[in-house]
């Protein structure tokens, strides 16, 4: 028989090796569940603001809160769990974290009031923000010690993919539950999370003092600090920048908060942030790329949704246009973890803004009459630029830290964490103001040159008239119902209008990164053959 020729394994490696495979593959699913939970946890409220403030009784403004507060909280918690897990113990902190999570994602289920949403909603984001960290440790102790940097950029992946894919589902669950719909899938996520962490335990892993008596101040004001630049930035647009002296108190006050903060830790032996390796030149260059992609990536999230909604399209509609950005997504993160390996980070980045600036170009040709189907090949295009980018500003910020002994991981990440939110924050309150100005120039311009007289004005009254006619018979109020419909449509158009010269502007912010990233990349390469050489 052909089993006798087969060679003797030692003992207990026939069993080892298959019990090590199923505990990778264990730790790597528990990663990807994670990912998942703490992304969906966000996105499903900040992508259907419109139908929970329905539910909640509430204004756009007021149902605004919900995602603010969320983002104030979540902009610092990162440092703060980070320090927590070095402190604490990583056993002890992955229990706790998910066991919080799974209690006030629940709380969500109990809440029928603005008031205690967006207070569960700020609590959650302090909540949530571990997951992330476990998502990134389950995948690094799945994949072997020299993949770690692809473990890495899977376990980020799985964070970035609830942004499109709560478009895709939510409608369903919007249909089975109104808004309580919407946290019962969060909640659903929580419970197997829980289950996985206690089913699949991580490594354990040293502890270190990570906390000390002077760090109670400057993280207050760290905190504080963050969360009133995310309710200036995001209030902004709402209540407009000029219009609510609230507004400039925020400001000032943010700017006063972080300003105490960095003079208290700049002269500590043991600062919570390393600031001065924050503003050496390299990490200034990474984080404006990250704030600067984000604002352009706002072309998607806020920018083609906001055009669609104008033009009656809801995220029913919009299902499959999102799930192919689902798919151009993990696109972006597959090839990058091909394209790393053989060609470096510089040039992903190179590639993904290039990609950004076909699909901004594509979009700017946009009419009344666009629809999901006209936007399927540049935002697939746009998602996979966001995979690309998000990969490479990873793999090259992520390199240097560990190479330095991973040091400076703390601030690396909370600077990391803080660029990715505030420039997602920073890229709807660009998007929103500018469509809203841009909308009010060309309406007024429309206006402008409509004159009853002109025949095809005339013309076009009449059959606007006509369709009321059966509904009013009054002509007087007839008039008046057709001349509100012209004047609706010219708003439609000043709209299009808008978001065209929205779109046209990103592809230009695009070209003017393509350029800068291509210089710095060609930089990059010349240094590494000169140090070869």
């Amino acid at each position: 028989m052909t089993t006798a020729l087969a060679p003797m394994a030692p003992p207990g490696l026939a069993s080892e090796l298959p019990t090590h495979k199923a505990l990778s593959l264990a730790r790597a699913l528990a990663a990807v569940l994670l990912g998942l939970t703490q992304g969906f946890g966000l996105y499903l409220v900040t992508n259907n603001l419109g139908d929970i403030q329905g539910s909640l009784g509430a204004t756009a403004a007021e149902a605004s809160w919900l995602t603010t507060a969320y983002f104030a909280t979540a902009l610092s918690a990162t440092l703060l769990v980070t320090k927590i897990r070095l402190h604490f113990g990583l056993r002890a902190f992955t229990v706790a974290s998910l066991w919080v999570f799974l209690a006030i994602s629940a709380l969500h289920l109990l809440t029928d009031t603005l008031g205690s949403a967006i207070a569960v909603r700020a609590a959650l984001g302090l909540a949530a923000a571990p997951l992330s960290t476990l998502a990134v440790f389950y995948m690094m102790e799945a994949l072997p010690q020299k993949l770690a940097p692809l473990a890495l950029l899977i376990g980020f992946a799985c964070l970035q993919l609830p942004g499109p894919l709560s478009r895709v589902v939510s409608p369903d669950l919007l249909a089975a539950g109104r808004w309580h719909g919407l946290f019962l899938l969060d909640v659903a996520l929580a419970a197997l999370s829980v289950a996985a962490i206690h089913a699949v335990p991580l490594k354990p892993q040293p502890r270190q003092a990570a906390f000390e008596a002077g760090d109670v101040l400057p993280l207050m004001l760290y905190a504080a600090g963050l969360a009133l630049l995310c309710v200036t930035v995001s209030q902004g647009r709402l209540a407009w920048w000029t219009e609510a002296p609230w507004l400039g108190w925020c400001l000032a006050l943010g700017i006063a908060c972080l300003a105490l903060y960095a003079l208290i830790d700049l002269n500590r032996p043991h600062p919570l942030i390393d600031l001065r390796w924050l503003a050496t030149p390299y990490m200034l260059r990474f984080v404006l790329a990250v704030l600067l992609f984000r604002i352009v990536l706002s072309e998607q999230t806020v920018g083609v949704v906001g055009l669609m909604s104008v033009l009656g399209q809801s995220n029913a509609q919009m299902q499959t246009l999102f799930s192919l950005a689902s798919a151009g997504l993990l696109t972006g993160f597959v090839l990058a973890a091909v394209l790393a390996v053989k060609r470096g980070a510089p040039l992903l980045s190179v590639l993904a803004v290039a990609l950004v600036l076909c699909a901004a170009w594509i979009d700017s040709c946009a009419t009344a009459l666009s629809r999901p189907e006209q936007f399927y090949i540049s935002q697939t295009l746009l998602a996979v630029g966001l995979g690309l980018f998000f990969s490479a500003s990873l793999l090259q910020g992520f390199g240097p830290v560990m190479a330095d002994g991973g040091r400076r991981l703390v601030s690396f990440l909370a600077a990391f964490s803080a660029a990715q939110f505030m420039g997602s924050l920073l890229g709807s309150a660009w998007v929103s103001t500018w469509v809203a100005r841009r909308q009010t120039f060309h309406y007024a311009a429309l206006v402008e040159h409509l004159e009853i007289g002109d025949p095809q004005v005339a013309l076009r009254l009449s059959q606007l008239t006509g369709s009321v006619a059966r509904f009013v018979t009054d002509p007087t109020a007839r008039a008046q119902q057709g001349l509100a419909l012209l004047h609706q449509q010219l708003s439609r158009e000043s709209f299009v209008l808008a978001y065209d010269d929205l779109f046209l502007n990103t592809a230009v912010l695009a070209a003017a990164m393509l350029l800068w990233l291509t210089v710095l990349a060609v930089r990059g390469l010349r240094r590494q053959s000169a140090a070869r050489s």
